[in-house]
């Protein structure tokens, strides 16, 4: 059985390497616990066995070990800005050897579940030569990800201005960006390349549901109720207000949430 207390204390060592006045150090250790424990909910909930869902923690706990250096190099978070964090993690992790000083004991299977899963957790879609295990892996960290980026977007909302340099104002008066829409209502994740303002990066947001890949992960977001907050915000901007209510009908269809 897995050591989780050993696990989580090596985590917290990790952390403690970077000064937590560093913005986005402290939001990012919250983040990884989250999603830890949504990881491992879903792995339950999905019936897998309890040696996967101790796994499925593991995962959670390290899928975005590359942010905490990202934040001290970069002061961003934004990979195209500075660096790919889930590149740098597998690196961390697997070309440099750290990932003995979470799981001491090598199991090549699991460390190869583990790389793939999170060097891919931030693409645009997981690669169909990802297969097996390492892909249900991979999808359902992606799922438990998208959750909590939910409930944080959900927090941007209340001060836009530390996130987006914009008030919830300005962030109403802007466009949605032509090719962001088309993907929108498509139905598909947004390509960050398309996002041109801050309110293509929130549509783009609310877009990642249509990611999700398992049942259990939309019971999970209509229980926590961030996505609902989200549906809410409404643009001053009347074009962008009658474009955003055709993408909340989409999302509504999939997700069974109304705003």
């Amino acid at each position: 059985m897995l050591d989780k207390l050993s696990v989580s204390a090596a985590f917290d060592r990790y952390v403690s390497q970077f000064d937590p006045d560093t913005p986005g150090i402290l939001s990012k250790q919250r983040h990884s616990r989250i999603v830890s424990g949504l990881c491992e909910t879903l792995a339950r909930q999905l019936g897998w066995s309890q040696e996967e869902q101790e796994l499925a923690w593991v995962l959670g706990l390290l899928h975005d070990i590359g942010r905490f250096e990202q934040a001290r190099r970069f002061h961003t978070f934004i990979d195209y800005k500075s660096m790919d964090h889930a590149r740098y993690g597998v690196w961390y992790l697997f070309e440099q050897g750290h990932i003995r000083d979470f799981l001491p004991d090598p199991e090549p299977e699991r460390d190869r579940i583990l790389e793939l899963a999170i060097l891919w957790h931030n693409a645009y879609a997981v690669p169909a030569g990802v297969i097996g295990k390492a892909r249900d892996f991979a999808l359902l960290l992606r799922d438990a990800d998208k959750i909590d980026l939910f409930r944080v977007y959900a927090g941007y909302l209340d001060h836009p201005e530390q996130v987006w340099q914009v008030s919830l104002e300005d962030l109403g008066s802007q466009a949605i960006s032509p090719g962001v829409m088309e993907e929108a209502l498509a139905g598909k994740l947004v390509h960050t390349e398309k996002k041109k303002t801050a309110l293509d990066f929130f549509t783009g947001c609310l877009c990642q549901l249509f990611d999700i890949t398992c049942a259990p992960s939309l019971v999970l977001v209509r229980q926590q109720g961030y996505f609902r907050k989200l549906l809410d915000f409404q643009p001053g901007n009347p074009e962008s207000a009658r474009q955003l209510d055709q993408v909340k009908e989409r999302l509504e269809k999939v997700s069974g949430i109304s705003s």
